[in-house]
């Protein structure tokens, strides 16, 4: 598998996909990336050249595409360039782009040219959803105002931002940030049934990114084994959220047996990833809304 590091781009950072790294250079005057073999001298190049320009970052990544890059010598910079990325971060804020969009001034990588949607069809064909949960005075009110937010991109009809009141009964089953983040996981993985289920032979991928590694561990790491032990923590406890991580180990399942690519992303909250941030901004309007 290839990665590709860029030092100094829109966001540093490692990458797997030319599609995501593309997004990071592209037009950013004095780019700097390359294409390795292997994640560890991927991150040594970041580390070793990247500077104020952008923020270093972690392992980031999606599918694979097929560019051996270099440097960018257009002059149109854009892009806050603000902390760390992981994987697959940016393309939701990034709907505007054409995947056929002509570019060229890259050196080391020896090629020059326009890109093209048909090299890179998977990739192209992934949706990323952003989910988020919010929950003020989390374990200090007996009624923390909550919601939680889910975004695909600027302007998609498709996001939303929900009070926990609409979900819930908070007068039964207090609103905390975990329940908040697994409702918002929950409302992308039934969007995406629906979208399957009106259209099975379509061949998109899926990506949801979150902040919480309890929501994504929860799914599809810890589910399996607390639903062989009759949904009992390895002290014996009862798993808490039952409801919710039931319901989407279910959901993630399912569309796993259909054959649905849908990969569950962690990111890191709150360091510059836009689609991240925005996603936080909708759960926060939601905990605004509650009743």
């Amino acid at each position: 598998m290839p990665y590709y590091a860029v030092a100094k781009g829109r966001s540093a950072g490692v990458y797997n996909s030319w599609s995501d790294c593309k997004d990071n250079v592209n037009g950013y005057s004095g780019a700097t990336y390359k294409k390795f073999n292997t994640q560890s001298e991927a991150q040594n190049f970041v580390s070793l050249r990247s500077d104020g320009g952008s923020s270093g970052g972690g392992y980031s990544g999606g599918y694979s595409g097929g560019y051996s890059g270099g440097s960018s010598g257009s002059s149109r910079r854009g892009g806050s360039g603000r902390g760390s990325y992981a994987r697959g971060d940016n393309s939701a804020s990034l709907s505007s782009r054409s995947a056929s969009s002509s570019y060229s001034g890259y050196s080391g990588g020896g090629y020059t040219g326009s890109s093209s949607a048909s090299k890179s069809t998977r990739s192209t064909n992934t949706e990323r959803i952003f989910v988020d949960g919010a929950a003020r005075g989390n374990g200090k009110h007996a009624c923390p105002q909550s919601g939680y937010g889910v975004y695909y991109g600027a302007g998609d009809s498709r996001n939303r931002a929900v009070p926990l009141s609409d979900v819930d009964d908070v007068s039964l089953v207090k609103p905390t940030n975990q329940r908040a983040e697994l409702h918002a996981m929950n409302h992308a993985l039934s969007n995406i049934q629906k979208e399957h289920s009106s259209n099975p032979s379509s061949t998109k991928s899926y990506e949801i990114h979150t902040d919480s590694t309890y929501t994504k561990n929860s799914i599809d790491t810890w589910a399996d084994k607390w639903k062989d032990n009759g949904w009992k923590t390895s002290s014996g406890s009862s798993v808490a959220n039952k409801d919710l991580i039931q319901r989407n180990h279910e959901l993630y399942t399912g569309l796993k047996d259909l054959g649905v690519p849908v990969e569950l992303v962690h990111v890191r909250g709150h360091l510059g990833n836009e689609g991240n941030e925005q996603a936080d901004r909708l759960a926060n309007q939601g905990a605004d809304q509650m009743k």
